[in-house]
């Protein structure tokens, strides 16, 4: 089980340290600019200290792209935690995790989804991460099949319908594309469900 990253900052967890010094220079510089030797002074150690862990910035990107996997997985186990009974809400909060993250992360979504990485070529740490987070995913739609509420297609393909719709939207919302307001978590919030509703009721007049 991976260590909250916050309170092993404050307990002196080097790797978590970094990982924290790393994304606020990842969001201002971008991949290409960033470099190990910044890092290690953002969270004031010493330049060689990131090979402890890191042994190129490869594996420093590969770990930020992980904990963002990691926060999806979360953010579906909660939702499921949350609303046992309610597959539909389910995929709603799942999703509405998701949307808020890749506003507020947009550069570790970048890393993640962005072409940055390629999961099909990575270490076992990404992969492992990104399989649980879509396995996460998939859970909760296989929960609306089994309720009865869901077609009763390929799980797979049902899920992907569900993260490429939220995806698309996160994308659009930070490029502020929508065109009406989604400045605030209630704006995005109120147009994620709106998107929701459309996904889960079709767009064919029935």
């Amino acid at each position: 089980m991976r260590k909250d990253r916050k309170n092993a900052y404050h307990h002196g967890d080097l790797r978590n340290s970094l990982l924290a010094a790393a994304e606020p220079l990842l969001a201002q510089k971008g991949v290409t600019a960033l470099s190990l030797r910044e890092v290690a002074k953002a969270a004031g150690v010493s330049h060689t200290a990131p090979y402890r862990h890191f042994h190129d910035k490869t594996a420093l990107i590969e770990a930020l792209a992980a904990e963002g996997f990691y926060r999806l997985q979360q953010g579906c186990e909660e939702a499921q935690t949350s609303y046992p009974d309610k597959p539909e809400r389910q995929l709603l909060e799942a999703g509405m995790a998701y949307l808020f993250f890749a506003i507020e992360k947009p550069a570790i979504v970048h890393l993640m989804f962005g072409g940055v990485i390629s999961l099909d070529d990575c270490g076992v740490d990404l992969k492992q991460a990104a399989d649980a987070a879509f396995a996460s995913l998939v859970q909760i739609v296989s929960n609306g099949q089994k309720a009865g509420i869901y077609q009763k297609a390929n799980v797979i393909d049902l899920t992907m319908t569900a993260w490429s719709t939220v995806y698309g939207l996160s994308l659009m919302i930070t490029a502020g594309l929508p065109p009406t307001q989604t400045k605030t978590r209630a704006q995005v919030r109120k147009m994620g469900k709106t998107i929701a509703d459309i996904l889960l009721a079709g767009m064919l007049k029935r």
